[in-house]
């Protein structure tokens, strides 16, 4: 009976809010929401889950800092060079959010929005800042997903069966390994695809031959001497100057947006 009276909301609707908490990262109110089916060109045709936070607006939240809660220590953040566009995607789900207009599933009814699916885990935030157990209730009806985390050296360990470990170095790669982290990595357009590494087969350096729905070799997973994935850094050219720049900086130990970073 349950089921009966659930599913027709989830049809109905465009998305639904899948969670509400204390963002692991920082403990600030944050929220998740899943939405339809995508109509990005990479990624496919994927649910999408986006990691908000609950009480500012994106633009606002990233010009406050308050994006902390659902970015954690993601470069991108400091270096003003996240591929997402926060007026689109983010700020459209978070104001339908404000407007009510998500309802909030638990237990089976939210399980069914996802059964056979394929999801991508965080169109927009880290899935570090929402406890292992919100991707449980996902993962185990979906037909298959995709998930990257920038938090793997300091966030629940569990989270590795579920997302990638995002490495901005073949460094960080190879760092992300000997922890047991599948990694993905980016690499900048004059470094050479190495040795044990396959070019994503989404990139545009591949030719786009498979979408990210299709592919969903990136799902996590312990990392036993497989392929590891990569791709060209691809994002508009000032995002892409603000990032090489912000790596320079990194690793010369200065400051970059007020932030002084360490190792």
């Amino acid at each position: 009976m349950a089921r009966s009276l659930s599913l027709p909301v989830v049809e109905r609707s465009t998305g639904i809010l899948l969670w509400e908490g204390k963002s692991l990262l920082n403990g600030k109110p944050i929220v998740v929401i899943a939405t339809g089916r995508s109509e990005n060109e990479k990624t496919g045709g994927m649910i999408q889950v986006w990691i908000l936070v609950r009480n500012q607006q994106p633009l606002e939240a990233h010009r406050e800092g308050a994006d902390e809660a659902i970015c954690g220590s993601c470069k991108h953040r400091h270096f003003r060079s996240c591929y997402v566009n926060l007026a689109r995607g983010p700020l459209q789900v978070w104001q339908t959010y404000e407007a009510g207009k998500y309802p909030k599933l638990k237990g089976h009814a939210a399980s069914e929005y996802f059964r056979d699916k394929v999801v991508r885990l965080g169109a927009y935030g880290d899935p570090a800042a929402v406890p292992v157990e919100v991707w449980d209730t996902v993962t185990r009806v979906c037909r298959g997903w995709t998930g990257y985390t920038h938090q793997w050296k300091r966030c629940d360990k569990r989270l590795r069966n579920y997302c990638m470990a995002s490495a901005d170095t073949l460094e960080e790669a190879y760092d992300a390994m000997d922890r047991g982290w599948k990694p993905f990595y980016v690499r900048a357009e004059h470094d050479p695809l190495p040795k044990g590494f396959f070019s994503c087969p989404a990139s545009k350096e591949e030719g786009a031959r498979l979408t990210c729905e299709q592919c969903r070799a990136c799902h996590g997973g312990e990392y036993r001497g497989q392929g590891v994935p990569s791709i060209i850094l691809h994002s508009s050219n000032w995002k892409k100057i603000y990032f090489h720049r912000g790596m320079k900086r990194m690793r010369n130990k200065e400051k970059y947006v007020g932030m002084a970073w360490a190792g």
